[in-house]
């Protein structure tokens, strides 16, 4: 895996670190990421790391460049802000390296770089000053986003690249990739519209709502997805659901059943039928490829893209031939 990194104007290398304020005000800031594959480069200055925890008992390693002051009462104020995130048990899996401009440049990869998320390291590297106009509260939230999507499941996709399952379905992601207007983990040209930042950076806007916002008009978070953001972050999606439907074939003739789909995802489905018999299976609903009918015999597998926020897939088994009593297995993501 690689490393997100946002950016913004470098400022001269400083010394004088601050402190996160829960309460900061944050205006106008402009950012950018980009995912850089590779793993980070480690400080050239000596460093210092300690364990502090929150107030309700998770722990978490701060680490400091040597280019600061020790200032153990600095650090455990960044571990109570993070606390003050929303969040989950991902919280206690953190660990922060705190850099100086200069320093946050070389290990993320670029003049520009204000924070970064190495992903393979579950590490924050993050400025102890405010990087030309980037609030440092601004640059925790919004890697803290994606430390949040790195710990969550989106299958069959990946939450750090498409955001969280609830939020990437109320955002319609998977239909608006398929119509070429989002591109998952695009870091490069594609970046203002990649669904992984719109999600980091609306979880930023959760906590910041007045900030303004840069990615794409798709993206842009309002009450459906703020809500939907909280639920992946409290509530987090876990796996799909599933259910057996029974009955029996009798030549010449069809079954149907309904089911409803809020999510985007895999649907699966498997017939189980008489020694003999064959039946054709046909799922139709105003989702997936614009409402075309999916059909096949004995086992199905379709990514299922809504095109409503709520929708019904009809399943009719057509019975061909023999007859008999028969199971469909349906498994979809909710």
């Amino acid at each position: 895996m690689g490393v997100l990194a946002l950016f913004a104007p470098v400022a001269a290398d400083a010394r004088e670190r601050a402190i996160p304020d829960p309460e900061a005000v944050v205006g106008a800031v402009e950012i950018a990421d980009t995912v850089i594959e590779r793993g980070p480069a480690r400080a050239a200055s000596v460093s210092r790391a300690r364990e502090y925890r929150t107030a309700s008992g998770e722990a978490l390693e701060v680490e400091v460049s040597g280019a600061y002051p020790s200032n153990p009462e600095a650090d455990q104020a960044l571990v109570d802000f993070l606390a003050s995130r929303l969040h989950g048990d991902e919280l206690g899996s953190l660990s922060v390296y705190v850099a100086t401009p200069r320093e946050i440049a070389r290990i993320c990869g670029g003049a520009q770089a204000v924070a970064c998320y190495a992903v393979h390291e579950q590490r924050m590297y993050v400025p102890g000053e405010e990087i030309h106009g980037v609030p440092i509260e601004y640059a925790l939230t919004h890697e803290y986003g994606h430390h949040v999507a790195a710990w969550r499941s989106n299958d069959p996709w990946n939450a750090l690249d498409w955001g969280g399952k609830h939020w990437s379905s109320a955002m319609r992601v998977c239909a608006y990739v398929d119509e070429g207007k989002l591109f998952p983990g695009n870091q490069g040209r594609h970046y203002l519209r990649d669904p992984g930042e719109g999600f980091a950076d609306g979880y930023a806007h959760v906590h910041y709502p007045e900030a303004p916002w840069q990615y794409s008009s798709i993206l842009r978070p309002d009450r459906t997805a703020y809500a939907a953001i909280r639920r992946d972050v409290l509530h987090p999606w876990t796996g799909p659901r599933s259910r057996t439907f029974r009955g029996r074939l009798v030549q010449g003739r069809s079954r149907s059943f309904k089911v409803r789909i809020a999510l985007d995802g895999d649907m699966s489905l498997r017939m189980a039928l008489p020694r003999g018999a064959s039946a054709d299976l046909e799922v139709r609903s105003p989702g997936f490829a614009a409402g075309h009918t999916v059909s096949g015999r004995g086992e199905l597998g379709v990514e299922w893209c809504r095109s409503r926020r709520v929708e019904t897939a009809t399943l009719t088994v057509r019975a061909r031939e023999g007859s008999g009593p028969f199971s469909l297995r349906v498994s979809w993501p909710g």
